[in-house]
């Protein structure tokens, strides 16, 4: 019976380990996805996405006073007029976002940031690319893009999950069209997200 039980206990640890890096990757799929969480390509304010985000920080446990910088930040972006002040505001709401990480990093343990910074590359990378598309966005990414490949290097996984992540990263481009390359990302994002 005393077997049953470390085996129960096990599995318990087990599952909540893999929930905390469901966690940390969907973090990190939000924080590089941080623009579609505010106007204008929110389609409102505070969006679904920031609210899930905003959660997951706090289920992680980010001090409440970097919550409201990222809230407040955000809702300067909804309220700042056309021009140089929206720019403005959005590079602080992204500030905020990126000011999580460290606080992250602290509070995770094992692989949880590594699994944060994969979902966050692959989101970042396709930002920049869809941002250069049709350009050759391999300068604005060639740092994350190696980091990412690094990356799956150290990551836990099968062959053929390194291998797709790292296919990814080494990607040539700009590809024949952005949907190629917004599928490849999506098709990655859940194959890992799937592995969790």
């Amino acid at each position: 019976m005393q077997i049953n039980l470390l085996s129960d206990g096990l599995r318990s640890t087990a599952q909540a380990d893999r929930a905390r890096r469901h966690l940390y990757f969907k973090i990190g799929s939000s924080a590089g996805m941080k623009f579609n969480m505010i106007p204008p390509i929110a389609e409102s304010h505070p969006s679904e996405a920031l609210s899930e985000l905003l959660a997951g920080l706090e289920r992680v446990g980010i001090p409440q006073h970097q919550l409201d910088a990222i809230h407040a930040r955000a809702d300067d972006v909804a309220a700042a007029p056309p021009g140089e002040q929206f720019v403005a505001e959005v590079f602080a709401f992204a500030a905020a976002v990126d000011g999580v990480t460290d606080a992250l990093r602290e509070r995770s343990v094992g692989d949880e940031f590594d699994w944060f910074k994969l979902a966050d590359w692959i989101a970042r990378i396709f930002l920049i690319v869809q941002a250069r598309w049709p350009e050759d966005p391999t300068m604005e990414s060639k740092t994350m893009r190696a980091s990412l490949y690094a990356l799956a290097e150290r990551l836990d996984v099968p062959a053929i999950v390194r291998s797709e992540i790292q296919e990814f990263a080494s990607m040539e481009l700009p590809t024949d069209t952005l949907d190629e390359f917004a599928n490849a990302a999506i098709r990655l994002q859940e194959l890992c997200y799937g592995l969790l």
